[in-house]
């Protein structure tokens, strides 16, 4: 797609979106990670979770089955997020409001999911990003508040010039960011399971931004 004129947009624009990473959301594993990790073969964990996460689907045989884990929770959400920010799964409630309402910047796969007494668990989709934003995402360092831990910061920020345009997209590789008409659209159909927070208006403590800084 061609890019948008980026100079529209500003940084209140755009919304980063995470799991809210409730312990109590169900919680699977797909047959080809698990395999991975049984052999301990990391590179080949990072390549599948790389090819998941972005929509390169390249080697891959569909549908993925995916198996409830024993550290499970036992409620089923709008996204699983599988202990992980960036390999969601997605409800079909979910996917159809994406494909009605035209949004771009991703794209789902074909999985069968079993929950531990190998009964089938219908209506989830893998869900991949395809939409990009080059450059990083820059916390500020502009003080916030202090605690008796933390001083903690207030806003991030990403190069919108880099931005291809897309309703949702990734930056630097594990940061997913939404345009503001995701936003109310997850908002005004109660999408749960996921936090959104407006770039300008994001919290970081200081420990995040000595991290940053090595």
């Amino acid at each position: 797609m061609e890019p948008t004129l980026n100079k529209e947009y500003s940084q209140a624009d755009f919304y980063l979106l995470r799991s809210r990473n409730y312990l109590t959301t169900f919680y699977s594993r797909s047959d080809i990670m698990q395999e991975a990790l049984k052999n301990k073969d990391f590179d080949k964990c990072y390549e599948i979770a790389r090819k998941l996460e972005f929509g390169d689907y390249e080697g891959l045989q569909f549908p993925l089955v995916y198996r409830e884990q024993p550290e499970s929770g036992k409620r089923f959400r709008d996204v699983l997020d599988n202990r992980n920010n960036a390999q969601y799964l997605i409800s079909d409630r979910m996917k159809q409001l994406l494909i009605e309402n035209n949004i771009t910047g991703w794209k789902s796969f074909p999985i069968v999911m079993y929950d531990k007494h190998g009964k089938e668990v219908p209506g989830y989709n893998g869900f991949s990003i395809t939409g990009h934003c080059g450059g990083i995402v820059t916390y500020h360092e502009d003080i916030c508040q202090f605690d008796e831990e933390f001083m903690w910061y207030k806003g991030v920020s990403i190069d919108i010039d880099q931005w291809d345009g897309s309703d949702i997209f990734n930056v630097h590789a594990h940061h997913i960011i939404i345009t503001k008409r995701v936003y109310k659209l997850f908002k005004e159909h109660k999408i749960d399971a996921i936090e959104m927070t407006s770039l300008p208006k994001y919290r970081h403590g200081f420990s995040c931004i000595q991290f940053l800084k090595k």
